[in-house]
């Protein structure tokens, strides 16, 4: 296959057009800088500096987020609703770009509660868009992004911009894409296509027509989804936009592939690759790179599958893309598998497995922030409300010094005014203890709730560490069987090495440092839980207390017999014996009843 490289004429002109980029917003960062110190503390400086981090949240992220800090400072000090809004949604995109999701989501929602407040229903359109692209793009959750994008669309309606409904469309369709809702993704395209065609807007245009080719190739419509490719690849050349025209291409190499002309279905492959590598997407390579050595398994072709994931896993790896390494190491172990290198295979597999926990458990981390994050926003929300009403009481207390003051004069009418004033205090008194009472409610639940949280993902952490290590076992017992039969050969230096192999695979299940390791983590995690235990069952032994809490994390027989190296009947006998000790009836499920303790 011919390899597409980019002449070094092009190369130099395209490092020259990015020196003289910098240079043109070097000046343009001088300019504004010298308004800046002409300019006192005011709305027209708060839009200057945050023109400063405009310009360089392309090439410098962290220079950008201090410009933008100071204009939101700036902001919050001239009280301005309108700059407030803008900065923290310039705040919300800077770390978006960062890749630090929280604090972008933090950002986004104070902005979006500003312009609720000021009337603006296309830039609360704009919010919600971004906040469901940042759920949509870090797979963080889909129902949220769902629900993020209906209330763009809803706001997009009542506004003026028949852009973002449009975009709004295309957004929700993505999403039943997604999940494989092809029905209702089909409509929401052909609405977005509709808007777009209404308004002349050809690049939305070509992002419909290659949405909907996408939903005919996964409905085996081959025809039909080549004929939306060619029209958007049309347009996306016609308004040279390179990495929509690769994505086209590469859509087309999936269509050709299907249909088994696999030479045609490469080609088109390359010539995204070949734009991708022009354009410097690292990402949109990554993946395709992963996508091509997936086609190459899958056609036979085990050495090009080869060098493509594995220069696509060494990518992933420099540039720190989980989810590139979990998949490019999966590929890799299938090829090796398939060819015949067990070791090898052992080894990506390994890897995939590593990583693909190390994003699962990112996600459930990531989860648990947000939700203590909206605990958090919830209790300053009622901290604000006390605050109010301490306002509130105190401008009553001053009401109430000044009548005493008045009420000395008319001493008939004081008798009267003292025994309303201590009325009142008295009521005010009570609903501040209320408010106080709700309050220290309300952070109790907060705190039970982020403990159990807390222990949920301690018991995660444990339920993932047990089943690396049930895997590990479980996988090296298999090798050392497949070994013992490769053994039977007549070739001495063969069954030497393999003889070597099975003792260092032997010594390798034994994994006692992780087994013990793994123990001290579930002693120091369920040392309540074993406290309860001791004193409900004073006659539990050490064994048996480990058992309890294994059975607690839903461990099946079997993953506790390979945990422990032992047999599963040896294990059945231990839940038989602990049943008996502890007096449970055969209705009642061991691991609930060990949950509920």
């Amino acid at each position: 296959m011919v390899q597409h490289k980019v002449p070094v004429v092009l190369l130099l002109i395209s490092l020259l057009l990015a020196q003289l980029a910098l240079l043109a917003q070097d000046s343009v960062i001088t300019r504004l800088n010298t308004q800046i110190a002409r300019t006192t503390d005011s709305l027209e400086k708060v839009y200057l500096l945050n023109e400063i981090a405009n310009v360089l949240k392309i090439s410098d992220i962290d220079k950008a987020l201090y410009f933008n800090k100071k204009a939101l400072k700036l902001a919050n000090q001239i009280k301005s609703p309108d700059a407030c809004g803008v900065t923290n949604e310039l705040m919300g995109e800077l770390f978006d770009l960062k890749n630090n999701i929280q604090p972008s989501i933090n950002y986004y929602l104070i902005s979006a509660k500003i312009y609720e407040g000021r009337d603006q229903p296309d830039k609360l359109s704009s919010i919600y868009g971004k906040l469901g692209l940042l759920y949509y793009r870090n797979n963080y959750d889909m129902e949220q992004a769902l629900d993020y994008f209906r209330k763009s669309l809803d706001f997009a309606i009542l506004g003026t911009n028949k852009e973002l409904i449009g975009e709004a469309y295309n957004r929700i369709g993505s999403i039943f894409f997604d999940q494989a809702n092809l029905e209702e993704a089909y409509q929401y395209f052909v609405k977005a296509l509709d808007i777009f065609q209404l308004n002349d807007n050809q690049a939305g245009i070509a992002k419909a027509f290659n949405n909907l080719g996408e939903i005919h190739r996964l409905q085996n419509e081959n025809k039909r989804a080549i004929e939306y490719y060619e029209k958007s690849l049309a347009i996306n050349k016609a308004l040279n936009l390179p990495d929509r025209v690769a994505t086209n291409y590469q859509n087309m190499g999936l269509i050709y592939g299907k249909q088994g002309e696999v030479q045609k279905s490469f080609d088109y492959f390359e010539k995204s690759l070949e734009i991708y590598n022009r354009t410097n997407n690292a990402e949109s390579k990554l993946l395709l790179q992963v996508l091509m050595g997936r086609e190459y398994l899958i056609s036979g072709m085990y050495e090009q599958a080869k060098k493509t994931l594995t220069d696509a896993y060494k990518q992933a790896s420099y540039f720190g893309k989980w989810n590139h390494i979990r998949d490019a190491a999966e590929g890799l172990s299938e090829i090796y598998e398939a060819t015949g290198q067990p070791a090898k295979a052992l080894f990506y597999y390994k890897s995939y497995a590593r990583y693909n926990d190390s994003i699962n458990l990112k996600q459930k981390s990531d989860m648990a922030m947000e939700l203590q994050s909206r605990f958090l926003n919830d209790i300053k929300d009622i901290e604000i409300k006390l605050k109010d009403n301490d306002i509130l009481l105190l401008n009553k207390e001053k009401v109430i010094n000044n009548l005493k003051l008045n009420l000395l004069i008319i001493s008939v009418i004081a008798i009267v005014i003292i025994t309303v004033i201590i009325l009142m205090r008295a009521g005010g008194k009570i609903r501040k203890e209320r408010l106080v009472r709700e309050k220290d409610a309300l952070l109790h639940h907060t705190q039970q709730e982020l403990m159990r949280i807390e222990l949920k993902g301690k018991d995660n952490d444990l339920m993932n560490f047990a089943l690396h290590l049930v895997q590990k076992n479980e996988v090296l017992k298999q090798l050392k069987s497949e070994l013992k039969g490769i053994s039977t050969t007549h070739d001495a230096e063969i069954n030497r090495k393999v003889k070597d192999l099975s003792i260092h695979i032997q010594q390798n299940l034994q994994i006692q440092k992780e087994i013990d390791e793994f123990q001290a983590k579930v002693d120091q995690t369920y040392d309540e839980f074993f406290k309860k235990l001791k004193i409900r069952f004073p006659s539990l032994t050490k064994n048996e207390e480990r058992l309890c809490a294994l059975l607690r994390l839903e461990l099946s027989t079997k993953e506790i017999a390979t945990l422990n190296n032992i047999s599963v009947k040896a294990v059945e006998m231990s839940r038989y014996r602990l049943r008996k000790k502890c007096g449970i009836e055969n209705s009642e499920g061991l691991p609930k009843y060990l949950q509920n303790i």
